[in-house]
């Protein structure tokens, strides 16, 4: 008796937090190519960057510099946007880094990009949120760094192992645009998941997942059963989600008569929105509307803004508007703009990108024959 009533009140009691440590982190490969601006152009950048407080121009030279030395920003430290210069001499290239945050290069020591090394470089890192390494490359005198990283661990449920990685910038895993990918079904496909989603289904249960904010490890309560999150892979169901457009004209994105509709998800202040846009209208006007239509969706807050851009590229979809926080681009994960959903005449994701560049030729790869 006495020991029944022991297992019922162990049944009675909420699961524990269970935690599962990460390993070391790995750089990831670097990104965002910068090419560096001559000293004419990085003063007229100088001259646009004033009285922005977040923005520290290079105010003081190193020595001895080359007559091909180039200056560059958007070293982003310390919450705020660093210079640098990249120079080379007989030994090959080099690089200065704003670090103090001062625009004084004069006394800076350069760092040295290696044949041996790769070319590039490894520079560690810290502020008051913690600890990281940013990475360096050069090429043909193009720069490329990164400031993220992963970190990987197994969790251990119920006779289950599941990897999972969580994906860190600037060595801060718990903030907006981290994320923790599991692999749910053990064939090394991640889904990822933003820490704001807050739950996961795993091994059959539902928990609530906690990352650590330096990444080193990754905490899971039990919750209350919830169902899944729709897929949004090729081939499942477009979510039933549905928003009304500037004309009061409400839109399922599942539903719609056209054998191809692409949703986009965009904004009049993302670059590569409005540069992939008159490439879109020109496929729009070409096509009949049974054959292919468009919904965009833009998080623009000025009303104003939104319809002039509009009226000068004679826009005549249908543009529905909600935050970037609303609960459509929560439920479609939108993390990037732009980004491009192709729904078939039944409702199932055809295809789904993230960024400009290709979004015609996905288009008309989709559009039956």
């Amino acid at each position: 008796m006495r020991g029944c009533l022991l297992l019922a009140i162990v049944a009675c009691l909420p699961a524990w937090p269970q935690t599962f440590p990460t390993g070391d982190p790995v750089i990831r490969p670097a990104n965002g190519s910068t090419p560096p601006l001559t000293p004419a152009e990085y003063a007229r950048f100088a001259t646009a960057a004033k009285g922005h407080s977040n923005i520290v121009v290079i105010a003081k030279l190193p020595p001895n510099l080359s007559p091909d030395y180039g200056l560059g920003y958007n070293f982003v430290y310390e919450n705020a946007n660093h210079g640098w210069i990249l120079d080379r001499d007989s030994e090959g290239y080099k690089l200065y880094l704003d670090r103090k945050g001062d625009g004084d290069l004069s006394n800076t020591e350069p760092l040295r990009f290696r044949e041996q090394d790769g070319q590039r470089i490894d520079v560690p890192m810290q502020d008051i949120n913690g600890r990281w390494t940013e990475r360096f490359e050069v090429a043909n005198g193009i720069v490329k760094r990164s400031s993220s990283a992963t970190r990987t661990g197994i969790i251990e449920l119920d006779g289950h192992h599941i990897p999972f990685r969580l994906s860190g910038n600037n060595g801060r895993y718990n903030v907006a645009g981290t994320y923790v990918a599991f692999d749910r079904e053990g064939n090394g496909k991640f889904e990822s998941y933003k820490s704001s989603d807050r739950w996961v289904n795993l091994a059959g249960k539902t928990y609530e997942f906690h990352v650590d904010a330096q990444g080193a490890s990754l905490t899971l309560k039990e919750s209350d059963s919830l169902p899944e999150r729709p897929s949004l892979k090729t081939g499942t169901p477009m979510p039933d989600v549905s928003l009304t457009d500037l004309d009061g004209k409400p839109h399922a994105f599942r539903s719609s008569s056209s054998d191809i509709t692409l949703v986009e998800f965009w904004n009049t202040n993302c670059g590569p929105c409005r540069e992939e846009m008159p490439l879109l209208k020109k496929l729009y006007d070409q096509q009949p509307r049974e054959r292919f239509n468009i919904v965009g969706v833009t998080s623009d807050e000025d009303l104003d803004v939104l319809h002039k851009y509009l009226a000068e590229l004679s826009i005549s979809w249908p543009e529905c508007r909600e935050p970037d926080n609303g609960p459509v681009h929560q439920i479609m994960r939108i993390d990037g703009i732009p980004a491009y959903f192709l729904i078939s005449k039944n409702g199932e994701i055809v295809d789904q990108w993230v960024g400009s560049g290709n979004s015609i030729t996905r288009i008309e790869a989709a559009l039956p024959r």
